[in-house]
């Protein structure tokens, strides 16, 4: 899902106490195996900007294995997706708004366990986080977001 988020936000082409995210956005309809829409728009909106000069790809490079550097890392990507959800045409706003709750839940489970992949598999968290990433509407709304980046910002 990470590679998804980064797809989506970057120039390459649960919390147990979180919100079900499913049910608090409503997104248009589309699969993983549909088309995503076309979208047109502004390339020189705000939206489009933060996108651009986003050093997401930058944060991603960090080492996996070290925590401060997944820290950073997870930080850099909800704070890009908060502010995008923030200046997010009408459009894909929801779409915008679940995939930046979705990182904040999954950066919140991480942080409980200091950043370490390996306890978070192992902790009761690991289900919910799984099925909430793993969600089919959370995936759409992935590709819906990096549709609108290649077809309207043109990244």
């Amino acid at each position: 899902m990470l590679a998804l988020v980064v797809a989506a936000c970057s120039g390459d082409d649960a919390d147990s106490t979180e919100p079900d995210l499913a049910a608090t956005s409503t997104l248009p309809p589309t699969s993983a195996t549909t088309a995503p829409p076309v979208f047109v728009g502004d390339a020189g909106s705000p939206f489009c900007a933060l996108l651009e000069e986003a050093a997401v790809d930058e944060a991603l490079q960090g080492d996996g294995e070290d925590p401060a550097a997944v820290a950073d890392a997870f930080g850099t990507v909800v704070d890009v997706l908060q502010e995008a959800a923030t200046l997010a045409p009408t459009e894909i706003v929801a779409d915008v708004t679940l995939v930046a709750e979705g990182m904040a839940a999954l950066d919140a489970a991480l942080a409980a366990v200091d950043y370490d992949f390996d306890a978070l598999a192992a902790s009761g968290a690991a289900p919910e986080v799984l099925a909430a990433v793993n969600d089919p509407v959370f995936a759409d709304a992935g590709v819906r977001l990096a549709a609108y980046r290649s077809q309207v910002c043109g990244l």
